[in-house]
């Protein structure tokens, strides 16, 4: 069963101490929808215009992670309802960040021009799809909500798998209030959009996710999510680290806790936002710890190139329609998944960070010394 981890006794208790969101009025929905095979509906002249119009934006958009990271940005600002799209934002840097830093001499240094090719593939490759999934839906109901209508009939058209489409339902006759119930469920989608098209991908298995140098990487904070935010005059960094990157339940469940740590504390939601609006991403560490990252190479600081620098763009094969992860012999499971941990904590990640580099810079060194 692909859930049936949430059985194992220590889940249990964490659930015991986390607040419930989806209400059982609202999971008898879910599971009457889910039971009905969606149905595409017909399209008017306007509704075809829209939909071209929301693909171009998608595709200008999914350029790069530079491209992707602002727009969901922009999105957010423009509609502060949608956490996820503001999440989705500060995981994006971080997915710049981590490709950079196949770029810095430590690293480069341990793999090899053709290892760090591969993991940047890696991570282009699941950036790229998240945007391309999500980006439509939430292009969709920004417009719905620019127009005042409800073009909930469009989400089957746009690709979004059967999953999201009665929260989305549920979204829009709330009135866009309960941003938890669609977050989580947009946190849970792509994770297992990711899950079914690039974790499970033979490929990526044997290169990345099963070879020696990601799991030295993982253990020493290569899977490490940080939010720089601003404190005052100062820019302090939080988030976490996954504890299996590896695995579909471990992601869902971090990607929830990084929800909470960026959401439950104003003072971390107003200081991430002003962090994102006054700092351009350019994939750089630079850009949130000047005093350690330069994109200067001769520099006496770690490097950290811009990622158009690094990384040429990368021309993704024009992709046909995905195969839906969901099928509703998971959905009764799935309920399990929507809670949210009642813990408020927001631990201080700079000293880890640092640590972090350190040990990847002398991992890089011991592994010239041996080659």
């Amino acid at each position: 069963m692909l859930f049936g981890w949430l059985k194992n006794k220590s889940q249990k208790k964490l659930m015991e101490n986390s607040d419930k969101i989806l209400t059982l009025h609202e999971k008898t929905i879910l599971l009457q929808e889910w039971q009905v095979p969606p149905s595409l509906s017909p399209l008017n002249e306007n509704d075809l215009k829209l939909l071209d119009e929301i693909k171009s934006r998608t595709l200008q958009s999914n350029r790069n992670n530079i491209t992707r990271t602002q727009a969901y940005l922009d999105i957010y600002l423009n509609h502060p309802e949608l956490h996820w799209a503001f999440l989705a934002h500060m995981v994006s840097r971080n997915a710049g960040w981590n490709m950079t830093d196949l770029k810095r001499h430590s690293l480069s240094g341990l793999m090899g021009f053709d290892s760090s090719s591969i993991f940047f593939g890696f991570l282009e490759k699941g950036n790229h799809l998240i945007f391309q999934d999500a980006f439509p839906q939430l292009s969709l109901y920004a417009e719905g909500k620019r127009q005042n209508q409800d073009f909930s009939h469009l989400l089957g058209h746009i690709g979004v798998s059967s999953f999201m489409l009665p929260f989305w339902r549920l979204f829009l006759k709330d009135g866009g209030k309960n941003s938890r119930l669609l977050t989580v469920s947009l946190i849970i989608n792509e994770q297992s959009l990711l899950q079914k098209h690039v974790m499970n991908n033979p490929y990526y298995q044997e290169k990345v996710l099963n070879s020696l140098k990601f799991q030295l990487q993982e253990k020493l904070g290569f899977t490490q999510i940080l939010f720089p935010y601003k404190h005052r005059n100062l820019i302090e960094i939080t988030g976490g680290t996954v504890a299996n990157f590896a695995s579909l339940p471990s992601r869902i469940e971090f990607g929830k806790e990084l929800y909470m740590r960026l959401f439950s504390d104003p003072e971390v939601l107003q200081g991430a936002v002003a962090f994102g609006k006054d700092n351009f991403h350019t994939g750089s560490r630079s850009d949130y710890m000047p005093k350690v990252f330069s994109t200067d190479a001769d520099s006496l600081k770690v490097y950290s190139p811009h990622l158009e620098n690094a990384w040429p763009t990368h021309l993704h094969k024009s992709t046909k329609k995905l195969e839906d992860w969901f099928s509703f012999d998971k959905a009764n499971e799935l309920p399990g998944l929507f809670t949210l941990s009642g813990q408020k904590d927001i631990p201080n990640m700079k000293e880890e960070h640092l640590l972090n580099i350190m040990q990847l810079s002398s991992l890089g060194e011991i592994h010239k010394l041996m080659t």
